[in-house]
């Protein structure tokens, strides 16, 4: 087990990927009148330039608000990142992490080039151990309250549960999300998620190659009147 804090981003990371890595891409409630949202996602980090130094770059199609660079430091008690949105008015993050043994707490700051003004403020903290995880958060200038958590079953096979209840302040609206992943062959992840507002989600992927992954999703709003299913077709490369 890594004992190492991370970085902020590492905060709730296990289940936040159980339960929307993928998905979020391939979910295409920005577009109704679309059956198939299709998109491309491009991983690059460089690591240990310096010893605990790293840079990454991230590129997604058509979500251009996922383009960013960052550059990141790690060390046994704490992480720092910093990184910058690509797009024409650019955010600029910076977190940072600190912890030691299986406890970890951190805070984030983004800032709105555009407007000159605070964009977000976050904070959170986790616990990790070898046989569960969990996090909390308070992110969206402290509007959203996040708890996380995911318990590994059978680690040579990626299978897993999860669990996130979301409450935000200001509409008064609580959520809970549930799910759970399985590799069904070496090459093939299967990932299927329900959350307590109607929405249902199932995720196949595909690694093509070590660094080159296929993934078909789908997503249905059981509260929907015209309960329409939405397809997403996704093909990411991690070198």
């Amino acid at each position: 087990m890594n004992k190492q804090p991370g970085i902020y981003s590492d905060i709730g990371k296990n289940a936040r990927d159980l339960l929307y890595g993928e998905y979020i891409r391939q979910s295409p409630i920005h577009n109704r009148a679309s059956l198939l949202d299709c998109g491309l996602y491009f991983k690059c980090q460089v690591n240990d330039i310096v010893p605990g130094l790293s840079t990454l770059v991230k590129l997604c199609v058509p979500d251009q608000r996922s383009n960013k660079v960052e550059v990141q430091y790690m060390n046994n008690y704490f992480g720092v990142a910093a990184g910058i949105s690509l797009e024409k008015s650019p955010l600029l993050s910076l977190s940072g992490v600190t912890g030691i043994g299986f406890f970890s707490i951190g805070t984030e700051i983004c800032f709105d080039t555009a407007t000159k003004t605070l964009a977000e403020c976050a904070g959170g903290l986790s616990f990790d151990t070898d046989i569960l995880s969990a996090s909390l958060t308070l992110s969206d200038n402290a509007d959203t309250l996040r708890a996380h958590c995911y318990r590994p079953i059978l680690p040579l096979t990626s299978t897993g549960v999860a669990a996130e209840l979301t409450h935000r302040f200001v509409s008064n609206q609580t959520t809970l999300a549930l799910g759970a992943q399985h590799c069904l062959f070496p090459f093939m992840l299967i990932k299927a998620r329900v959350t307590s507002d109607g929405r249902l989600g199932a995720l196949v992927q595909n690694n093509i190659f070590s660094a080159l992954s296929l993934s078909i999703g789908a997503d249905l709003n059981a509260m929907d009147a015209a309960n329409t299913a939405k397809l997403g077709l996704t093909l990411a490369f991690k070198p």
